[in-house]
């Protein structure tokens, strides 16, 4: 005995040491907090290493704040706005002159349009000049194929009427020779012959005639040349000089006629032009002509092609000119004149708008402007910068606030359900200062170089508070049970350690493997929070499995000074609860049915709800997010973000290509080369959204889109970066990590964890499932007090956060409960009696633990953040409704309606289940 205490003590005394050194630095995790998304981003992402390399060759770069200045009337503006110069130069800034700013802006708006139109002319020049070109020749072509057609048709006709007048004087000269012929052996050749050298001496026929009338000598000395002239009969001459003539005829027009037609066949428009006649009109020939270019030409020179066609060089200078206005045109209205906002009422160089004045500042540290102005009720400083920064401070005063009202809650929490003083204050100690221990561990791993998130800090503190009491409530509750059956405090707490400890163990188990799943990310900081969850649980576990049943070995039943072992507020919860569980055994349809009804329901709102990644819609009303709802309506163009374009190795087309492709987006205001070398080029673009606003997203995979078409299309490496790459990889690529990977990871260790611990498949499955219907439940609750009624949307973060909190502390009472169970169905009892009991034992702690970690999340409303104020709300809600409606009603539902099933694989111990019976009859 002596032994056992003199250990319980020294288990005490180095826990007391152990946690006091790591509490020591509780204060100074803040310091070592990250709020920035980008800078919690791996360094694999593309958003990391371009950030590397702009921070290595162009160094930090300088920001952009904007301070919209409440002036009341213009006529006012100057005496205010001299106040605020006044600030600034004693900061040693000084603010643009935007009205000198605009003019600049105005002759760069001019030589850009002018420089893309030039470009686009030079590149029309060239493609105007080769339709030219190709039109005159094509032009020139046709008219050559009229003009040899018609040349050609003119000697068939010429050739055929001077054939005839020769055919009719070599009759009257044949004949002739033929009657004074005498001799019988006198041959025909001789007189055709004879005949043809008189008339071609006569006559001057044209050479092109020649080879026809060398046919038809030929041709009629072969019919009749060999005969002699006596004898010879009027009918044989007539015969050979007719179809001399005639076969020579057909000659001619064969000979023509191929020419024609080749001439014809020798261009697709020949036809065409020749059907216009022997001179055809230039304006119908330049048409036929403009038409063969229609498809292959640029949409912007089709109506010029008549014009070029078929004329003279001055009317390729018409249409540069006219073109060059067309272009201008355009380009001025695709890229409209930047607007002189109320040109009128600049003063001071500052812009002026209902009211408001802007003042713009280039500077390195923001936050030394915005605490300048901090007592300037009417000066409103915004930047990215400042944002983050009171985001920080936010949390600073937050996290204290919170504290406070988690610690009054759990105790008052503590004191109800225990109905009693020192248990609820041992237990509020011991837990205040292993929640010391936790930050403690938090900065000692954010020295040792790990990135630490913001949220880690807010998330350990419920965690600490929630399921240490439910640990705690757990442990004590047993131990009074037992006391009060007429146990001794050692056979008490050896029940706690056989009984009790294990299920701790197991929901300990499957809270820091749910939770610590986070490690299993590729993304530094979701490791760090996932560490800083297991850490956290440990040191819950060994606080209140551990170090508090030493406490209560020690203390004994002055553990539950001054009420000992009577309490107050059992019978009141457990009525209502077996009253719930019994109806709900009676009618396990109806209730299921309600209950599936309303998971259907509330996933179909879920499903509606918008999500946002943007922090300053989560933020309250104060200057900053003042300052950029005044910029929203009164100076829109001056909220921007940046990103970067890196080119490796330089390459000129890819250079112009990107130039171009990114310079037509909606959302581009500007794009310039930051830096070039011989390795690489840096592009700078100005985007018209704010650096925390979720419309970076799309315009990241727009430019991501451009990047990889450039570097397939010139063989370089192209890297995005900036602060959409930033916001894409901060979300989307996390999104798809989580729900892809580590969400699943949760759910089959949770099975493995429950399925080894309970000896069952479909009891972890049953939980599971009732979890989830809880968080469904109060998912769409809550989407209808925050988004339907105070139009608050939902933080990205929220419902990530949310099912790794549920799927892992939401489990405990369900595993309490269970065990419970367990151990009355190994006992003897059939399933709904099993229940019946196990409800009626354990509904007192594990409701009022339900309640006190309900109020340990619900303490985050006490934040200034929305976010916060939404997790605590929606976490503590869906505990409730676990304690109040799931596990009375419709868990017992399912395991009535499971039946057999419930345990297995495992079989129960039926021997001992038989003597119980037996015993009990």
């Amino acid at each position: 005995m002596v032994n056992g205490r003199m250990l319980n003590v020294f288990i005490i005394a180095v826990w007391i040491v152990v946690i006091l050194l790591l509490a020591s630095h509780a204060n100074l995790v803040f310091k070592i907090l990250v709020y920035s998304d980008n800078k919690v981003l791996p360094r694999w992402t593309s958003a990391s290493v371009v950030s590397s390399i702009v921070s290595s060759y162009l160094g930090n770069q300088t920001s952009l704040v904007v301070i919209p200045v409440y002036v009341g009337d213009v006529n006012n503006s100057q005496y205010v706005l001299e106040g605020v110069d006044q600030v600034l130069r004693s900061l040693n800034l000084s603010y643009y002159d935007l009205n000198k700013v605009y003019d600049v802006i105005i002759n760069r708006y001019n030589d850009v349009t002018n420089e893309t139109v030039r470009d686009y002319v030079g590149n029309y020049t060239a493609i105007v000049n080769n339709i030219y070109i190709n039109e005159s020749l094509l032009c020139s072509e046709l008219y050559n194929i009229s003009s040899e057609y018609y040349n050609t048709y003119s000697n068939y006709t010429s050739t055929i009427s001077e054939f005839s007048s020769f055919y009719s004087s070599f009759l009257r000269v044949f004949f002739l020779k033929l009657s004074a012929s005498s001799g019988y052996d006198y041959p025909t050749s001789r007189v055709i012959n004879e005949t043809a050298s008189t008339v071609l001496a006569n006559n001057d026929y044209p050479s092109w005639l020649m080879t026809q009338i060398g046919y038809f000598i030929t041709v009629l000395n072969a019919s009749i040349g060999s005969l002699s002239t006596y004898g010879l009969n009027v009918t044989t001459i007539n015969g050979a000089l007719s179809s001399s003539y005639g076969l020579t005829l057909a000659r001619i027009n064969s000979t023509y006629m191929a020419m024609l037609r080749n001439i014809t066949m020798s261009n697709p428009l020949a036809v065409q032009v020749i059907a216009l006649g022997r001179n055809p009109p230039r304006s119908l020939v330049a048409k036929l002509v403009a038409y063969q270019f229609i498809n292959s030409t640029p949409l912007l020179i089709k109506p010029y092609l008549t014009q070029l066609a078929c004329s003279n060089r001055s009317q390729v200078n018409q249409v540069m000119a006219e073109l060059n206005s067309s272009l201008r045109f355009i380009v001025l209205s695709a890229f409209s004149r930047p607007p002189y906002s109320y040109a009128n009422n600049v003063t001071n160089g500052s812009l002026y708008s209902d009211g408001y004045s802007l003042v713009v500042v280039n500077s390195t540290n923001d936050v030394r402007i915005y605490d300048a102005f901090s007592n300037y009720d009417y000066v409103y400083p915004f930047s990215t910068g400042i944002v983050l920064n009171q985001l920080s401070r936010m949390i600073e005063s937050d996290v204290p606030v919170i504290d406070e009202v988690s610690s009054i809650l759990v105790l008052t929490m503590l004191l109800f359900v225990l109905g009693t003083l020192v248990a609820p204050l041992v237990i509020l100690l011991i837990l205040v200062l292993t929640y010391g221990a936790v930050l403690g561990v938090i900065y000692l791993i954010g020295v040792s170089g790990l990135t630490v998130y913001y949220l880690t800090v807010y998330m350990v503190s419920p965690i600490v508070f929630g399921i240490g009491v439910d640990y705690s409530l757990l442990i004590v509750g047993r131990y009074l049970e037992e006391r009060r059956r007429g146990s001794t405090v050692p056979q008490a707490l050896n029940i706690i350690t056989r009984m009790t400890v294990p299920t701790v163990l197991t929901s300990g188990g499957v809270v820091a493997a749910g939770l610590g799943s986070f490690v299993a990310s590729n993304y530094q900081y979701i490791q760090v929070i996932g560490l800083s969850f297991i850490v956290t649980v440990a040191l819950v576990i060994l606080t209140t499995a551990v170090v508090l049943p030493s406490l209560v070995s020690i203390m004994g039943d002055g553990i539950l000074w001054p009420m000992g072992l009577r309490s107050s507020t059992r019978e009141l919860s457990t009525r209502l609860i077996v009253r719930l569980t019994r109806f709900s055994i009676k009618r396990p349809w109806l209730v299921l049915s309600i209950a599936l009804v309303f998971t259907a329901l509330s996933v179909a709102l879920l499903l509606q709800t918008p999500l946002t990644s943007n922090p300053i819609i989560l933020m309250p009303n104060i200057k900053p997010i003042q300052a950029y709802k005044i910029l929203l309506s009164h100076f829109p163009n001056y909220i921007e973000s940046t990103q970067y374009i890196v080119i490796e190795p330089p390459n000129p087309g890819a250079l112009s290509a990107i130039i171009s492709d990114v310079g037509a987006f909606n959302f581009t205001r500007s794009i310039n080369v930051a830096y070039n070398s011989s390795s690489m080029i840096i592009l700078k673009v100005t985007t018209s959204y704010t650096a925390l606003s979720d419309r970076l997203i799309p315009v990241y995979l727009d430019l991501a889109k451009v990047a990889r078409q450039v570097a397939e299309l010139y063989g370089v490496k192209v890297f995005v970066g900036g602060d959409a790459a930033n916001k894409y990889y901060f979300v989307s690529v996390f999104e798809r990590q989580f729900y892809g990977e580590i969400a699943l990871l949760i759910i089959a260790l949770n099975i493995i964890i429950l399925s080894i611990a309970l000896r069952s498949i479909v009891i972890p499955l049953r939980l599971l499932a009732t979890v989830m219907m809880s968080m469904a439940w109060a998912l769409a609750i809550s989407q209808v007090v925050f988004y339907r009624v105070l139009g608050i949307e939902t933080y990205w973060l929220m419902p990530i956060i949310l099912y790794a909190l549920l799927t892992s502390v939401g489990t405990d009472y369900d595993i309490f409960i269970v065990s419970r169970i367990r151990e009355e169905v190994i006992k003897g009892r059939d399933d709904p009696d099993a229940i019946l009991v196990a409800v009626e034992n354990t509904g007192p702690i594990v409701t009022g633990a339900a309640m006190v970690l309900a109020m340990a999340f619900m303490s985050l409303m006490a934040s200034q953040l929305y976010i916060l104020r939404e997790i605590g709300f929606t976490v503590g809600l869906s505990v409730l409704i676990d304690a109040f409606i799931i596990r009375p009603a419709v868990m017992p539902v399912i395991m009535v309606l499971a039946g057999k099933y419930n345990w297995w694989p495992s079989r129960l111990p039926t021997r001992i289940k038989e003597t119980t019976q037996a015993s009990l009859r």
